[in-house]
């Protein structure tokens, strides 16, 4: 059974050489999951738990009243440093990932005549 979103790649040719000099036929090797790629979820799932464990220890060590600042204003500095900074992270960890997803398997370079 393949999900609802299982799109095919196609593929200009139908076969490329692997490393080894294998002969793979990319459209069994290849599918397009989209943004509901396992990886990416999980990845996704992951730093959201990561950032609620940062969110909690912002709220029980660092969210304090000071001289010059409320218990509330502490509060929601600590909420959007986190969140800021959760959401940041995982955005470059999901742009390197789905990079990674369809690489450039032979890149094309053109002779330079001297």
């Amino acid at each position: 059974l393949k999900p609802l979103w299982f799109k095919p790649v196609q593929f200009v040719s139908s076969s490329f050489p692997d490393s080894l000099g294998l002969q793979v036929n990319m459209a069994e090797s290849l599918y397009c999951a989209g943004f509901m790629n396992q990886g990416l979820i999980t990845g996704t799932i992951v730093w959201a738990v990561v950032g609620f464990i940062a969110y909690t220890l912002a709220k029980k060590y660092f969210v304090k009243e000071y001289p010059k600042v409320t218990l509330e204003e502490s509060e929601q500095l600590a909420t959007v440093v986190v969140w800021t900074s959760t959401i940041c992270m995982w955005l470059f960890w999901s742009f390197v990932y789905m990079h990674q997803m369809v690489p450039l398997m032979y890149p094309i370079h053109d002779k330079v005549s001297a």
